[in-house]
């Protein structure tokens, strides 16, 4: 199987690991999560990434969705928010955002305005740069627009945050580099589960409310 998956692989992207791993990093929930033990897989390719090409793909993947998402985010979310299907696709996937924003806002009322603006950076860095299922550049972009950070502010703070979420996951494979694979796999299943319970969650509290 590992064999049959290599030379898809293969295929796919013409053995061009550093372009697989910046693809892989860009997929939501995924990102470089999965991207850089994918990069790193001494099962899947001839000759996988170092442990620092790895990083550098895995980030310039987050980077690359964070420099569209945080330009783009907010006049489709404006323009759709209010449809009935977009209204529940949005709220699946940004509820965790949503609520997080509420959250540091409720906590910085009393706050000073440099205060708050300090609050709302490290509360987006910490959202990013730990590596679990429903944290990413995603969701971190989004909370940084909800947050009212600007442009630039979004794109340094989250990029910060992946970066050192890029860290951990490579400090892990590079731990363990004979299990890359199952590394991958692992991430893998956790964040399929995490999917999961997001959807019976979102199902069951719209059941509940109707």
């Amino acid at each position: 199987m590992t064999e049959a998956i290599s030379n898809f692989l293969a295929t796919l992207f013409n053995d061009n690991v550093v372009l697989a791993t910046i693809i892989i990093s860009m997929i939501p929930l995924f990102e470089l999560k999965v991207g850089i033990p994918f990069g790193m897989n001494r099962d899947f390719w001839a000759i996988p990434l170092s442990n620092w090409e790895a990083l550098f793909s895995g980030v310039i993947g987050g980077l690359i969705v964070t420099l569209i998402l945080a330009v783009i985010f907010k006049p489709i979310y404006n323009a759709v928010k209010d449809k009935k299907f977009f209204k529940t696709l949005i709220e699946f996937f940004t509820g965790k955002a949503e609520a997080k924003t509420s959250e540091v806002e409720n906590k910085t009322i009393s706050s000073s305005d440099a205060k708050k603006f300090w609050i709302k950076l490290l509360t987006v860095f910490l959202f990013v740069a730990v590596p679990v299922p429903g944290t990413g550049v995603y969701t971190g972009t989004v909370l940084a627009v909800f947050l009212g950070l600007n442009y630039w502010q979004t794109l340094i703070t989250v990029t910060l945050g992946n970066i050192c979420a890029g860290l951990i996951v490579m400090f892990i494979c590079s731990i363990f580099p004979s299990f890359t694979n199952i590394i991958m796999f692992v991430f893998i299943v956790i964040i399929l589960a995490y999917l999961g319970y997001r959807m019976v969650v979102h199902f069951a509290k719209k059941n509940t409310e109707e």
